[in-house]
């Protein structure tokens, strides 16, 4: 079990203590993992949004996908 939290239709995720975005879909285009970029020491931009520490503690859960059942050894991405 992880650690994340959805948010505006993307799943996100917390590895190492840095948080990630998942990879996801829409409208038939795909949308790789990237590591979410910090909000200088207050908190990290969920896309262009600004979320803080507090608020990224309030959203975070329990959740069953995690940045390991992502990465697909077969695969080169």
């Amino acid at each position: 079990m992880s650690k994340g939290f959805h948010y505006m239709g993307k799943m996100y995720v917390w590895h190492k203590g840095e948080l990630y975005r998942l990879p996801y879909c829409v409208n038939l285009k795909w949308y790789k993992q990237i590591k979410c970029k910090k909000w200088l020491d207050k908190g990290y931009y969920l896309g262009s949004v600004k979320k803080s520490f507090l608020q990224l503690k309030e959203m975070t859960v329990d959740v069953n996908e995690s940045i390991e059942t992502r990465i697909h050894k077969d695969t080169p991405f």
